[in-house]
């Protein structure tokens, strides 16, 4: 199938049956996107050449599902947790050339409190880089304090893969298919100075480019694969070892053992 479609935008760029079809090549391009997806007699047609589908606002695709990824993590299981306890997070790296941005006072500063299964964790501290990424950065606080009427408060951490992240944010699905940013919609990204360089960060969930929404993840180690397809927007201060009791409930396909719960979540004022 592939075939015949490079063979037809060939013989459109030579003109050679233009002149008798009255085919423009942008036409025949779009057949091949309109066609891709599509179905006949109850199968899915796949065109290689057509361009990536954009996710459209209100898909139910779940974010995450099918990248690689999640096929080439979701297998690792929990090793024993080497890192001592109230270890440092890692210095946030930036793009080579990139003057380091001094956090400034104004950086907002929020917590979530987590429950596993029905017993407190404990709180993790998180400092946003609003310095760097304002718009993201605003996003999630607002969500943290509930300013707009909804937030993080009573979700889940719904998808955990040990030595990788825990992924949580979608407070109206519950299921990794729902969210909703501050902006009514979903938001760009805005930059990809900051860098996954170890665990303790936080970065946006997403369905591809510019689909942010609530939806985070912490990272579990270093993910450098992810930089420039995510937006890091922040990092955790405080409360390591909780995120570790929250990785040791992860499975190789994402399903938490038990349900992790952000019990209360605001803003350190």
């Amino acid at each position: 199938m592939t075939k015949f479609f490079m063979l037809l935008l060939s013989l459109l760029e030579t003109s050679q049956i233009s002149r008798f079809l009255w085919i423009m090549k942008q036409d025949a391009a779009a057949a091949i996107d309109n066609m891709n997806e599509s179905e006949l007699f109850g199968r899915t047609i796949r065109v290689n050449l057509a361009k990536p589908m954009r996710i459209k606002e209100g898909s139910s695709r779940p974010v995450w599902s099918d990248d690689d990824w999640l096929k080439k993590f979701s297998g690792k299981t929990l090793e024993e947790n080497k890192e001592e306890e109230g270890s440092e997070p890692p210095k946030v790296e930036t793009q080579e050339g990139e003057p380091a941005v001094k956090k400034a006072r104004s950086n907002p500063q929020v917590y979530m409190d987590i429950k596993i299964g029905n017993k407190p964790a404990g709180r993790i501290q998180m400092l946003l880089r609003s310095d760097i990424v304002p718009m993201t950065a605003e996003n999630f606080r607002c969500l943290c304090i509930h300013e707009k009427g909804f937030g993080f408060k009573g979700s889940s951490f719904h998808r955990i893969i040990p030595q990788f992240m825990c992924q949580g944010g979608d407070f109206t699905n519950h299921n990794g298919t729902g969210g909703k940013s501050i902006y009514g919609k979903k938001f760009d990204d805005e930059n990809f100075i900051l860098k996954h360089t170890g665990p303790g960060l936080l970065s946006m969930a997403n369905s591809g480019p510019n689909t942010n929404g609530s939806q985070f993840f912490l990272t579990c180690d270093k993910t450098d694969w992810l930089d420039g397809k995510h937006v890091v927007f922040g990092e955790i201060t405080e409360g390591l070892d909780v995120l570790r009791q929250i990785e040791a409930q992860g499975s190789k396909d994402g399903k938490p053992k038990q349900k992790v719960i952000i019990s209360d979540c605001g803003e350190y004022v």
